[in-house]
């Protein structure tokens, strides 16, 4: 009798986590429609996400197919060239925008987090339809990209807010939303917690990502880059070297080449402006990366409602075979 009681709080518990994913995936509200892309600025917008750099292998530009394996499964990167039978040629710029925002793909299925879209939700109306309309102008490379398999399913995705029409045009703001959406940052600068959501109380104070070690770039004087002045902020964006003469390397020298060295003087001074703003967290990742296993970052950083997906299902599994096995016991 009491097994059977705790098989049915277990499934009950369950199903409980779930509603609570369903209600964090509620429907979005209808999407306004999209402004007419300009190639041109949606380029430029790439280069500050350095590239996409995921996108890239041995197939060629954005021709997909790096593999990302973790405890959701085994991810691959997609061809996001204009390829209309292995890649994304057919299309339309309203269907990249969304799959950009939401995640959500032209077939209608939800593409797991670990592209970037929780990120991108907040790029503005514009800049969407801009970076969708530069993708549509990548030349088609054929790679078929094996399928993703993962362990649990993807719900789906709620922008936290609306976007807005246009981005900011300047100063801190400008900085803080080309840090915090258009190259995503906190991606790879902020650790992740043990259910693998963001841990804002150290954004952007680093940590372990696919072997390597994302740097503290909060003003901390000790572990961060609070000695680093604006105008250093500045160069290392543009040139990749810090203010001691030596180079970026691993990851970050990729983004820097990849395409962030292209930003503005403008855009790089509104950048190094809004990290000054930043919360300064004393956090020596280097530390941090020699006792957690080196897979932080997107690897790690999946949504909360996954989480409480997974959770779902050990709780109704676990609840199954308690229930099993007091009827075999009875």
């Amino acid at each position: 009798m009491y097994r059977r009681i705790i098989a049915l709080t277990l499934i009950v518990a369950g199903l409980a986590v779930f509603w609570v994913a369903a209600q964090s995936a509620a429907a979005a509200p209808p999407a306004s429609k999209p402004a007419a892309g300009d190639p041109t600025k949606g380029e430029y917008l790439f280069n500050l996400a350095g590239g996409c750099g995921c996108h890239m292998g041995p197939a060629g530009f954005l021709a997909g197919g790096t593999e990302y394996k973790g405890p959701f499964g085994t991810v691959y990167a997609r061809n996001i060239t204009s390829d209309p039978e292995t890649g994304i040629g057919t299309w339309t710029e309203e269907e990249i925008v969304t799959a950009l925002r939401t995640g959500k793909a032209k077939d209608g299925h939800q593409l797991f987090p670990i592209m970037v879209y929780p990120a991108l939700s907040g790029m503005s109306d514009q800049d969407a339809a801009d970076l969708a309309a530069f993708l549509m102008t990548v030349p088609p490379i054929k790679n078929e990209v094996p399928p993703t398999v993962l362990n649990f399913p993807v719900p789906p995705f709620v922008a936290p807010v609306p976007p807005s029409a246009t981005a900011p045009t300047g100063g801190v703001a400008r900085g803080g939303y080309i840090v915090n959406v258009a190259s995503h940052c906190s991606a790879c600068h902020t650790p992740t917690l043990p259910d693998g959501s963001p841990d804002m109380s150290k954004y952007l104070a680093g940590g372990p990502i696919e072997g390597e070690v994302a740097h503290n770039i909060t003003p901390d004087m000790e572990t961060g880059i609070g000695s680093w002045t604006e105008e250093n902020i500045a160069n290392f964006l543009q040139t990749g070297m810090r203010p001691d003469g030596t180079p970026a390397g691993g990851l970050m020298a990729l983004v820097i080449q990849g395409g962030l060295n292209k930003i503005t003087d403008a855009d790089a001074a509104a950048v190094a402006a809004y990290l000054k703003t930043v919360p300064a967290v004393s956090n020596d990742p280097n530390a941090q990366a020699q006792q957690l296993p080196a897979t932080g970052g997107d690897m790690n950083n999946l949504p909360f409602v996954l989480a409480l997906v997974a959770g779902g299902l050990v709780l109704l599994g676990a609840g199954a075979l308690v229930l099993r096995g007091s009827r075999n016991k009875n």
